[in-house]
């Protein structure tokens, strides 16, 4: 799926006045630490960054491209650019320490098989590595508050770099702990990520995972006790409600990167699964 994506979540707005200076270097790299967490629950987001989330207390339930996570302290989270993202609940007692990357700092950090594991596990549980993670936080806050301004950005890169091939070790164990179940949903989550804007049936799934349509059903009704069929208007709907609430994009325009037959198919869509209108979505949410 390519969307050139403009206009996004104007995320900035909300942590320009939170982040001083010896908290960031430039736009590049800012880092964040929240003891209550203000955004919308309930509202699917999209942002042009990658953000590093390590959770220090409390838990809260997130959705992450269609995916549904239950986060306990302490976790790490990743979400990549352009990822749909959606905070359900949290907490009163979160606590949360937050790293904003820019595009330009972290376009040589991400190999396409990083990129591809980060994003089939935005979740990482670190109770039993919490001081290796807690380590990279304190020498990367030493290097964002240094006096000495030369190399920041590239010392900041790569202690990050080294953070991430760390995180990827885990994930290969975790990734082949998995079972056959397992396995076959998280494939298909990837594939529908890959195409739910162009096709939206069972069998085109199923044939590209090479299981027959039930028992692709069966497995997407124990995972997630709804039908294929519901999930995958459940992450449609997300998307489009991502796209309605972080850019500025027309309904019109939506509805066409959805693949959706007309306008009115759309409008009827979006109203079916959540009770009202896109522009009053819109209006409800920006």
């Amino acid at each position: 799926k390519n969307m050139i994506m403009t206009n996004y979540y104007n995320w900035q707005s909300k942590v320009q006045e939170l982040v001083p200076d010896d908290m960031r270097i430039g736009d590049d790299l800012l880092i964040l630490e929240f003891a209550t967490y203000n955004d919308s629950f309930n509202v699917p987001r999209k942002v042009d960054v990658t953000t590093l989330i390590l959770l220090d207390k409390g838990e809260s339930r997130a959705i992450v491209e269609g995916k549904e996570y239950h986060l306990k302290a302490p976790c790490l989270a990743i979400v990549m650019p352009n990822q749909t993202y959606c905070l359900l609940e949290a907490s009163e007692e979160l606590n949360l320490r937050a790293i904003i990357m820019s595009n330009r700092f972290t376009a040589n950090l991400m190999s396409s098989s990083l990129n591809r594991m980060v994003q089939k596990n935005p979740i990482l549980e670190i109770s039993s590595d919490i001081i290796s993670f807690n380590t990279y936080y304190k020498v990367l806050l030493h290097t964002v508050k240094s006096p000495i301004k030369s190399y920041r950005f590239e010392t900041a890169q790569h202690l990050t770099m080294s953070m991430l091939y760390f995180y990827i070790r885990k994930l290969v164990k975790i990734e082949n702990d998995k079972k056959r179940k397992e396995v076959i949903f998280d494939n298909f989550c990837e594939e529908l990520r890959k195409y739910f804007s162009i096709n939206r049936t069972i069998p085109f799934y199923s044939g590209r995972l090479g299981v027959s349509p039930k028992y692709l059903n069966d497995i997407v009704k124990e995972k997630t006790q709804i039908t294929a069929n519901d999930y995958i208007d459940k992450v449609t709907v997300t998307e489009c409600k991502a796209l309605l609430s972080s850019t500025e994009m027309s309904i019109q325009r939506i509805s066409m990167l959805m693949n959706f037959s007309s306008y009115s198919g759309f409008g009827k869509f979006f109203k079916r699964m959540t009770g009202m209108s896109p522009t009053e979505y819109r209006e409800r949410t920006k």
